[in-house]
């Protein structure tokens, strides 16, 4: 069998020495163009959100690896084709309860944005006002979903005396003195920042728009590491011009087609910063998801 990985710089050394002595492989950091002239010709894809796997009913796909919990990186027609095999990390809620880097992340933005270090300049340090930033103590943060990030970052903000207020569908009843469930309403009128967990499904496409944005205090922190589609990325830009909100993401919609993306073409505002995706990327996260879902891999794979 042949393997491709088109993100030779985001995976674990460990699996991908691993894969190249089971299976012939061409493993590089390819761009879209080059993988979509290529991929067709391989039985198993590895790959994780850089790449788009686009679908062709001619191709030799037999498995494909993903070691993400989103899946917005592979067309949704593979789904539905029986004749792959999907193994990615979206339902593995025990296993992912052993990762942290994106909860962590989450709070390192949030820290980020209060503290105005996108305005840090090591040249030029003369004018330390602008650097007057804000504490996390005795903020008001709602958080959307209550998920596993959701959960682990109300954890760490409990810690930083925050007065946290959670939004979730299913209304969570836990009996916690700690823990406050409101209405999404109640939370966007109440919140000095918001967090955003919620998966990206049908359900979810442009959660936050204009219809409900309108709420928001003003200059309320949007962070969002969850996936770009969630919100109104257009909206979005208009309430960050017009009340002074901040959004900073680690993700856009159109990931892989940059140039398309709202946010990449408008105007540059210090009002909204972006990262590249990187919330999950950390040596010890990589490590643990790569041979999480190669392990299980192989165990089909075998096992068939």
């Amino acid at each position: 069998m042949k393997l491709i990985c088109p993100n030779k710089s985001l995976f674990s050394d460990r699996v991908l020495k691993i894969v190249k002595k089971k299976f012939e492989t061409k493993i590089a950091d390819l761009s879209q163009n080059e993988f979509d002239k290529i991929y067709k010709k391989y039985e198993i894809i590895l790959l994780r959100f850089k790449t788009f796997l686009k679908y062709n009913k001619k191709h030799n796909i037999k498995y494909i690896l993903s070691p993400t919990t989103g899946t917005n990186h592979i067309d949704s027609n593979f789904f539905k084709d029986k004749r792959v095999k999907i193994f990615t990390l979206q339902d593995e809620k025990n296993f992912m309860k052993t990762i942290h880097a994106s909860s962590e992340f989450t709070v390192l933005l949030i820290l980020f944005t209060l503290r105005k270090l996108v305005f840090l300049n090591l040249k030029k340090q003369s004018n330390h006002k602008q650097f007057i930033g804000s504490e996390i103590n005795n903020k008001i943060v709602g958080i959307i979903g209550f998920g596993r990030i959701g959960r682990k970052v109300t954890k760490i903000l409990n810690a930083f005396g925050a007065k946290v207020l959670i939004y979730d569908i299913k209304k969570k009843n836990i009996e916690n003195s700690k823990l406050k469930f409101v209405s999404l309403i109640q939370l966007l009128k109440r919140s000095d920042i918001i967090s955003i967990h919620i998966p990206l499904n049908d359900q979810n496409k442009n959660f936050l728009n204009n219809t409900n944005l309108k709420y928001l205090k003003k200059e309320a922190l949007i962070i969002n590491t969850s996936r770009g589609e969630v919100v109104n990325e257009q909206h979005i830009s208009e309430f960050v011009k017009k009340k002074g909100i901040r959004y900073t993401s680690d993700v856009i919609s159109n990931e892989n087609k940059i140039n398309k993306n709202y946010l990449m073409k408008s105007k540059k505002n210090n009002n909204y910063i972006l990262t590249p995706h990187i919330a999950g990327l950390t040596n010890e996260s990589i490590e643990k998801t790569d041979l999480y879902i190669f392990n299980k891999f192989i165990k089909y794979y075998e096992g068939k």
